[in-house]
C-alpha cells in the first residue's frame, strides 16, 4: 500500500513538474515575443525619425529658415533667412554636429539665403553638399533687375573655393536620400514664368519618411503653383506643408486642397500675420488672413508660426 502510494506521490509530481516545465516555456516564448516586438516597434520609430525646427525672424524682415534632424544626426538646412538670422541659425547648427550634411535654398532673395553666404564666407562650418535650382546672371537681371544683385550674390558665393565642388543643379524629380529622410524635387526654376520671376522659381521639396511627408512650397507663387498642379498633383500630397511666400499671395487655394495637410509650418512673423503695417491689425496690404481662412476651411489640425520663436516639431 505505502510502495502504491509513492507511485502515486511520484506521478503527480512529474505531472506538477511537466506542467511547470509547459507554463515556463509559454512565458518564456510570452517575454520572448514582447521583447523582439518591443525591439522592432523601437527599430522602426528610430527609422521613421525626423525633428523640424522652424527659426523665428530675427530682424524686422520676414524669412525662411528649417533645420531638420535625421534619425542618425544628419544635419539638413533649407533656406536660412537674412544676414540678421545668421547667428541664430548657426547656434541651432553647434548644437547638433556642427556641420551641415544638406542645404537646399529654394531661391536666391536675401531673406533666404544670406545666412548660407554669410556661412560660407565668415564660418568654418562643413557643408557636404548644397542643392539649388538657379538661372544665370543674365536671367536674373532680365526678369527682375530690382533684385538681381541678390541672386548673384548667392551665385558668387557658391563659387567659393571650400564649397564650390559641393553644389549640385537639381533636377525634376530628383530623388535624394538623406539618411532616413528622402527628398525629392517636384519643382525647379522655371524660365518661362516672368511674372514674380525668382518666387515663381522656387525649388520645391517633399521630404519622407516611411511614416510622414512635409512639403516645402519656399515663395511658390500663383503661376509656378498652377504649373505645380498641372504637372505633379498626384505627388503634392502631404503630412505637413511649409506654406507659400510667408503665408500670402503664394499658391492657391487649389494647391493647398490637393496637398490637403494636416500641419501647417508660417515662416511668418507677427506683422505680416496680423497685416500689421505698423498701425494696428488689418492696416496693411497683405493676404495672409485669407491664407489662413483657406486652411481654416480645409480643416487644419495644427499651425506652427513663426511669430511664436524657433518650434521644434518631432515624429
Amino acid at each position: 500500500m505505502k510502495q502504491e502510494n509513492n507511485k502515486q506521490l511520484i506521478k503527480a509530481n512529474h505531472k506538477i513538474i511537466s506542467l511547470l516545465v509547459k507554463v515556463g516555456i509559454v512565458l518564456l516564448l510570452f517575454f520572448l515575443f514582447l521583447f523582439f516586438t518591443r525591439k522592432s516597434i523601437q527599430e522602426e520609430a528610430q527609422m521613421n525619425r525626423l525633428e523640424i525646427i522652424q527659426l523665428k525672424a530675427n530682424g524686422s524682415s520676414q524669412m525662411m529658415g528649417y533645420l531638420l534632424t535625421t534619425e542618425n544626426g544628419k544635419t539638413i538646412v533649407i533656406d536660412g533667412g537674412t544676414s540678421d538670422d545668421t547667428d541664430n541659425l548657426i547656434k541651432h547648427i553647434k548644437e547638433k554636429t556642427g556641420k551641415v550634411d544638406a542645404w537646399f535654398i529654394t531661391h536666391p532673395h536675401r531673406d533666404h539665403a544670406t545666412s548660407l553666404i554669410n556661412i560660407i564666407q565668415n564660418t568654418d562650418i562643413p557643408i557636404d553638399a548644397i542643392y539649388v535650382s538657379l538661372h544665370d546672371a543674365d536671367w536674373y537681371k532680365q526678369h527682375e533687375e530690382a533684385r538681381s544683385n541678390e541672386a548673384i550674390s548667392l551665385i558668387e558665393a557658391l563659387q567659393n573655393e571650400r564649397i564650390k565642388d559641393k553644389v549640385h543643379e537639381v533636377s525634376l524629380n530628383e530623388k535624394i536620400q538623406i539618411d532616413n529622410v528622402k527628398a525629392e524635387i517636384l519643382g525647379i526654376k522655371n524660365p518661362e514664368i516672368t511674372t514674380r520671376a525668382i518666387n515663381n522659381s522656387s525649388m520645391v521639396i517633399k521630404m519622407k519618411t516611411e511614416t510622414k511627408s512635409v512639403l516645402f512650397l519656399g515663395d511658390t507663387g500663383a503661376e509656378s503653383g498652377e504649373k505645380l498642379l498641372k504637372t505633379q498633383k498626384e505627388k503634392l500630397k502631404a503630412d505637413i506643408v511649409q506654406v507659400a511666400h510667408h503665408g500670402q499671395n503664394g499658391v492657391t487655394k487649389e494647391v493647398y486642397e490637393a496637398i490637403d495637410p494636416q500641419i501647417c509650418l508660417w515662416p511668418t512673423p507677427e506683422w505680416l500675420w496680423n497685416n500689421d503695417k505698423g498701425e494696428g491689425e488689418d492696416s496693411g496690404p497683405w493676404k495672409t488672413k485669407e491664407t489662413r481662412k483657406w486652411l481654416e476651411e480645409l480643416g487644419i489640425k495644427q499651425n506652427i508660426i513663426a511669430k511664436d520663436g524657433d518650434m521644434t516639431l518631432s515624429f
